[in-house]
């Protein structure tokens, strides 16, 4: 594949975090997968990327709506309309989560998003609790929003019913030792997506180099919560004999044995850019894997990417 000499295409815009006492703000919720790490889990969807992936699943969680009002007149419910600050405001109850709002967003965000304190987040796992094996927390990229995260966590962990859950992120590794170290305590292990090895590629892929996410994965890995690297196999992209090999002896020079995740393309909820490239066949998935395998590393498994659901 011949990189672009720009990085990604895709219009990037801010992502905004609620300012003062620590909330989350939650993009989607699932209270019960089997494919979001070990067991049963409960999974978080927090608003917010620093990443602009052309391949993103979720794009309507990378950044936040910056109230230009296209959405308002188009909303078939009347559930949108402005506040006195040139502010989108959302009515939940006129709402039928039918997605116009979404769909004719010049920037493909999501103006339904609000934040959820800590609190109600914790009062909704508890009853789920005796069911789930953990809870993971994932995005956009969960690390932004940091301090609610470590709340979050913290939380779960100082609670008589919820601490025997396990606590993960799913992330793009991108959070700096420091912001790791207010995090590792609460945290039992990272799932990071490692995109690609050459630096050009992973600009093209995301808007940003690969250097913080290489280091992250070091650091998670010396102090044992590396729970999994992932690779998002596109063919032709991030499945070439170079990329691989490269990919392969990162990942074994930090640790052989640690798990990996193979995630297959596909084309639902990705945004035109993205569609240039073909889906991943099951025969392309299988030849990433033998040659992983065959490269050292000696736990590579393939898996689904999971889809955000309706917000809170």
């Amino acid at each position: 594949m011949t990189v672009p000499a720009t990085a990604s295409p895709l219009v990037r815009h801010p992502v905004l975090i609620s300012p003062g006492e620590p909330t989350l703000e939650v993009a989607g919720v699932v209270q019960s997968s089997a494919v979001d790490g070990p067991g049963n889990r409960y999974v978080l969807f927090l608003q917010g990327c620093n990443f602009d992936c052309a391949a993103c699943h979720n794009p309507t969680t990378i950044g936040r709506c910056d109230g230009c009002g296209t959405c308002v007149d188009r909303c078939p419910h009347q559930a949108l309309s402005f506040t006195t600050a040139d502010e989108v405001t959302y009515d939940a109850a006129s709402c039928d989560h039918c997605r116009v709002c979404v769909t004719v967003c010049p920037i493909d965000a999501d103006p339904t998003i609000r934040p959820v304190a800590v609190a109600q987040v914790v009062d909704e796992i508890r009853p789920l609790a005796p069911f789930l094996s953990g809870i993971t927390v994932t995005g956009g990229e969960p690390t932004l929003q940091l301090a609610a995260l470590v709340g979050l966590f913290a939380a779960v962990k100082a609670d008589d019913e919820l601490r025997r859950l396990s606590t993960l992120v799913d992330t793009n590794g991108t959070l700096s030792r420091r912001g790791w170290e207010q995090l590792l305590p609460v945290l039992d292990g990272a799932m990071v997506d490692l995109k690609a090895m050459d630096g050009s590629l992973h600009e093209y892929l995301t808007g940003s180099g690969n250097g913080p996410v290489k280091d992250s994965i070091h650091l998670l890995a010396e102090r044992g919560k590396l729970a999994e690297v992932r690779l998002l196999v596109i063919e032709g992209v991030t499945d070439t004999d170079d990329e691989l090999t490269a990919w392969a002896r990162f990942v074994r020079s930090v640790d052989p044995h640690v798990p990996v995740r193979l995630m297959a393309f596909r084309h639902d909820g990705t945004r035109a850019a993205a569609r240039q490239w073909t889906e991943t066949s099951v025969e392309g998935m299988d030849r990433v894997r033998d040659r992983l395998t065959g490269l050292g590393l000696g736990a590579v498994a393939s898996g689904r990417l999971p889809t955000a659901q309706p917000s809170l």
